[in-house]
């Protein structure tokens, strides 16, 4: 573990100038202006409007190597360097500010009944209630994500995030630093006493082992990505992935069956059919059975 220390304190010194992240900058949006690569160092020396040709020479030989690679014609991003320039204009790194709570249309709280809103702050996007004040999501996600010109960007931003870091930390694999991906279930509540979990009967919980980024929710939630549960929705004419992550709240309902060991039911229902699931202590599903309702 020192070792990864050192060689990230080595790393983030190399971006202790402006010159070097007007560098990765400039080689960053060549690259995605689908511009000719590599780049050349004149080139690369008047996108970055640096004259002193010593003082460029010695800020881009810092770099090449580590986050940047140096090929016959010119200069281009390795991966890391690729990361680090993505990082930027995400707009990680940047102040944050917030936005003034939007309706969620056909969206309701799961406490009260009310009318959904959604908000940004503090780096997360939020979901909750604008009367009861409870909160049902709170996720990370970069304010470059959405248009704070149009609000509806906001849960389009909210809900890709959500699915996607679903999809691979349902795999075992944290979506950020790639660590291995801890899977279980936990009491109603449990550590997550400001989301009022008390309407579910269960949460499953996805840590990683390595940087500790976790995801927590309702079992019905959780299960938005099961094959048989989206080729169920796809047989009712609903695509799960054109619709946000939470709206399978709406159809599902979850029981805990016994906790020694751990099995939760769930129950998908469209109409007059009901897609029955169980889940043991792994978040997995153990069985998959059709009902008529």
């Amino acid at each position: 573990m020192r070792d990864d220390v050192d060689g990230s304190i080595e790393a983030f010194d190399l971006l202790s100038t402006e010159v070097r992240l007007d560098i990765l900058r400039a080689l960053g949006e060549a690259e995605a202006a689908g511009e000719e690569m590599p780049v050349s160092f004149t080139g690369l020396q008047r996108r970055v409007g640096v004259e002193d040709n010593g003082r460029f020479n010695y800020h881009l030989s810092e770099l090449t190597g580590r986050l940047v690679a140096k090929q016959e014609e010119g200069y281009e991003l390795n991966p890391p360097g690729s990361n680090i320039y993505q990082a930027i204009v995400s707009g990680a790194y940047t102040a944050d500010e917030g936005t003034d709570p939007v309706p969620v249309e056909d969206e309701h709280c799961p406490y009260c009944g009310a009318e959904a809103a959604a908000w940004y702050g503090d780096s997360r996007f939020h979901l909750g209630c604008s009367v009861c004040d409870n909160l049902v999501i709170r996720y990370a996600i970069p304010p470059a994500s959405f248009d704070r010109e149009k609000p509806e960007s906001l849960l389009r931003a909210g809900g890709t995030y959500i699915f996607r870091d679903q999809l691979s930390m349902r795999q075992g694999i944290c979506p950020y630093c790639a660590g291995t991906v801890d899977r279980d279930l936990i009491e109603e509540g449990g550590e997550l006493e400001e989301f009022n979990e008390r309407v579910y009967s269960s949460v499953a919980k996805f840590v990683c082992k390595r940087c500790g980024w976790s995801m927590h929710s309702g079992v019905p939630f959780a299960m938005n990505i099961e094959p048989a549960v989206i080729s169920f929705f796809h047989d009712h004419g609903i695509a799960i992935f054109e619709r946000y992550p939470w709206s399978i709240y709406q159809y599902a309902e979850d029981e805990v069956l016994s906790r020694d060991p751990w099995r939760v039911e769930v129950r998908c229902r469209i109409d007059d059919d009901v897609l029955r699931l169980v889940i043991d202590e792994d978040v997995t599903v153990v069985e998959t059975e059709l009902l008529a309702a």
